[in-house]
């Protein structure tokens, strides 16, 4: 980004004709656009940049007032603001029309040209993110448009979605329902893959606000330029071609505003959040007057909160605000014994999809699944069962070890490789109950080395309880 101050040093305003195109040059090369007027409000420079992205030619404006290149006054024209103040506005995001009616989305950050004391002109330097605001509207179109297909209230679950008997999971179910019924604020913690908005749309539906809209936003898939539009929204006649445009705080008035990924908004925008938190009134971009709302915020984080405030990712008093009530979503290495039951639910789901009718999981399959530690949680799970259903014959009723992802059958098969040769061996004292003993000793073994003689994370990684486990190793003098 260029820097305002080079900009004011070599200046064209003085006679130094070889400084001017040096200057010109220099700054025709940078792919943002600039725009410079002197103290009268004349163009006095109009970038090559500048010209594609409004589709115009400088010759159209350089030596004009901006009034006649545009339809601006000192009101709606952010130059003309910053030569009227003498204060820079940085990082604002504007919306206006070229003269073909092409809607062109830009960031500008607009400063003051001094020539000591004396405000000699002013200079914007413009980014074009006319594409990064069409994909923002369109991923957020769709989003809206594949939760109205399912329910009225913008969701697709409730608590009976939530697939699981494990005791963490029942537990974190029945907080969650408790934490419902109220509107306190909910700050949802858990790692990636845990299903974090599942439980955000089951609190929502379990309210008394149910009936009102749910709105989510993922604070990390949208550029932070424009965020604050989004949440906020804008007001026409703010600047040339602005657009009344509600912003998610508005729609999910009376109803919950989910927030996820929170610690991934910009910090300055977090203290704004705060204000708008603290006193349930929003304004527009570019608005004179607040708006009441009142929606019930829901944020979800991926990582330990306190670990987001120690790195300066997540405001302190924001947390404060947020976590009124908190919620942890167990990773799925928790609850290793709800895999065989999360695994045929998307086995089932994908039936439909691909038109196959595969009804289990193998044995060996369901155990070496229980082996993984699943960082990606409950999505990696349905990810890996995809696979394994687009690798499945259409006649397949069982999915078998060879459908399984490669990366996961080279870590994992090995030890059922081993167990084969123990098999093998034992079997040559054709006693069926000498057999199965021996190889539960190795199985049960390996467990315990995996880890590290700790009764209760090995008997969670074969999918038991521990005093079954512990019965197991006393009749196996383990």
């Amino acid at each position: 980004m260029i820097d305002e101050q080079d900009i004011q040093k070599y200046l064209c305003f003085s006679d130094n004709k070889i400084q001017a195109d040096v200057l010109a040059k220099a700054l025709n090369i940078i792919e943002d656009g600039i725009h410079i007027i002197d103290q009268e409000g004349i163009t006095v420079f109009y970038s090559t940049a500048l010209e594609k992205i409004e589709n115009n030619r400088a010759s159209n404006v350089v030596g004009k007032h901006i009034s006649e290149s545009y339809r601006l006054d000192e009101d709606s024209s952010i130059l003309l603001k910053v030569l009227k103040t003498g204060k820079a506005i940085k990082n604002r995001h504007i919306t206006y029309y070229s003269k073909k009616g092409t809607g062109i989305n830009i960031i500008t950050n607009t400063y003051p040209l001094y020539n000591g004391s004396e405000i000699i002109g002013a200079v914007s330097v413009n980014s074009n993110i006319t594409s990064n605001k069409q994909l923002v509207d369109t991923v957020i179109n769709l989003q809206r448009q594949l939760y109205s297909n399912v329910s009225k209230n913008g969701t697709r679950y409730s608590f009976k979605n939530i697939i699981g008997e494990s005791a963490s999971i029942m537990n974190a179910i029945q907080l969650a329902q408790r934490i419902a019924v109220n509107m306190s604020p909910v700050l949802i913690s858990g790692e990636t893959g845990t299903g974090k908005e599942l439980f955000a749309q089951s609190i929502h539906n379990y309210s008394l606000r149910a009936k009102g809209p749910f709105v989510a936003v993922n604070c990390a898939a949208i550029p932070e330029t424009l965020l604050e539009s989004v949440l906020f929204g804008t007001v026409k006649g703010a600047f040339t071609g602005a657009e009344d445009k509600t912003g998610l705080f508005e729609e999910a008035n009376q109803g919950t505003l989910f927030l996820d990924e929170i610690s991934s908004m910009n910090i300055a925008l977090q203290s704004k959040l705060l204000r708008v938190l603290e006193s349930k009134m929003v304004r527009r971009l570019g608005g004179k007057t607040d708006i009441r709302v009142n929606p019930r915020i829901i944020s979800a984080i991926n990582s330990e909160p306190q670990e987001a405030i120690k790195k300066s990712r997540l405001r302190q008093d924001l947390y404060y605000r947020l976590a009124v009530v908190t919620l942890t979503i167990p990773p799925l290495r928790e609850r290793m014994s709800d895999i065989p039951l999360l695994a045929t639910s998307f086995v089932k789901a994908i039936n439909k999809i691909m038109n196959k009718r595969v009804k289990e999981l193998s044995p060996e399959v369901v155990d070496l699944f229980k082996q993984h530690n699943w960082p990606g949680n409950v999505r990696e799970l349905q990810h890996a069962v995809e696979h394994a259903m687009n690798y499945a014959e259409d006649d397949a009723a069982t999915l078998e070890l060879r459908h399984i992802p490669p990366h996961l059958l080279q870590k994992y098969n090995a030890p059922f490789n081993d167990l084969k040769d123990v098999i093998r061996t034992s079997e040559e004292k054709n006693n069926l109950k000498e057999i199965l003993l021996q190889v539960e000793a190795e199985v049960v073994g390996r467990a315990m080395a995996k880890n590290n003689h700790n009764i209760s994370r090995a008997a969670r990684s074969l999918g038991m309880s521990r005093q079954n486990l512990q019965q197991r190793l006393k009749r196996l003098n383990t």
